[in-house]
């Protein structure tokens, strides 16, 4: 009787294991991912039905916010020097905009958020700004020396490869459902004839990743943002994606894995491709900031405004 040969036995182990894994962390993510829907429409049917728009009553064509050494002004650039971002909006233009997915995203739902706490947001920043420089922008220049690009870009493929699973099933809720058979063809792709996601031949063959997470879900849902929060460690937020992160945080793709020591190592890894690739990036830009703060911030609510609407968010 012929024996087949250990090291081909070995590797079809492996595999094997692994669309294992993959099989019962997609079905431990559909069956958790249930209670959180019940939740999710819970909330976003209480909230539509108790806040109609955060302008209203006001005839405004713009969202104003006072500014912390300004006295007036809505996210505006000023002649103090604060870097800061114009953003108007003009309510009527909203109404009109078509919208991105089956769920229409309300005007409720992307507005700029305001700032109460920002005396606590700005210890916070302060907080993860020391952090950064005396830990882990050090740690992440020993990553960036240590560990050659092309093992760094295979690592950071493999995360972004477990992050199209969330993608797929938020696409699904937001009512987008060819982005979800994008994600879906980027999934199976990048895990076969990727090598488990080291190598992203989806994004070479025109299927590009886009991050849908569960904050830009209650938003499509109508639920407000709620005001601007830093918080420790995780950095810009808002209240709604603040608590979607808490909710989601246990059922993610990345926690099913075991044992925990491979978890936590991937998680960290994660935590360091993407520091170290901020880290390359702010060297090559120049870009000289005066209030580190307000340019986080308006640039945090901006980009999460454009990501909502995908790309196209009404004038």
């Amino acid at each position: 009787m012929k024996q087949s040969h250990p090291k081909l036995t070995a590797m079809s182990s492996r595999w094997v294991r692994f669309y294992a894994l993959m099989a019962s962390l997609l079905g431990r993510f559909l069956k958790s991912f249930v209670l959180v829907i019940v939740a999710c429409i819970a909330w976003g049917a209480l909230a539509s039905t108790s806040i109609d728009s955060p302008t209203s009553g006001s005839d405004s064509t713009s969202t104003s916010v006072e500014g912390p050494n300004t006295g007036t002004d809505s996210l505006g650039t000023e002649a103090s020097g604060n870097v800061r971002f114009e953003l108007s909006q003009n309510t009527q233009v909203q109404d009109e905009a078509e919208p991105v997915s089956w769920i229409r995203p309300p005007d409720s739902a992307a507005v700029l958020a305001s700032d109460p706490f920002e005396p606590i947001n700005r210890m916070v920043f302060d907080f993860n700004e020391h952090l950064d420089r005396q830990l882990i922008r050090p740690v992440a220049r020993v990553y960036i020396k240590a560990v050659p690009r092309p093992l760094r870009e295979g690592l950071s493929n493999m995360l972004l490869n477990l992050d199209d699973l969330v993608s797929l099933l938020n696409q699904l809720l937001q009512g987008k459902p060819s982005k979800a058979a994008t994600s879906f063809a980027r999934f199976v792709l990048n895990s076969s004839v990727g090598i488990i996601g080291f190598f992203d031949v989806a994004s070479e063959s025109g299927l590009y990743h886009e991050t849908e997470d569960l904050g830009q879900t209650f938003a499509v849902w109508g639920v407000p943002s709620g005001p601007y929060l830093v918080l420790p460690l995780f950095g810009p937020s808002t209240l709604r994606d603040a608590t979607a992160r808490v909710l989601f945080q246990p059922f993610t793709p990345i926690r099913q894995v075991k044992p925990i020591e491979t978890r936590y190592a991937l998680i960290t890894t994660g935590l360091l491709s993407a520091r170290a690739e901020f880290l390359e990036a702010s060297q090559s830009s120049g870009l000289l900031v005066i209030d580190r703060y307000l340019f986080a911030r308006d640039a945090f609510l901006q980009r999460r405004r454009n990501q909502i609407y995908d790309g196209e968010p009404p004038e």
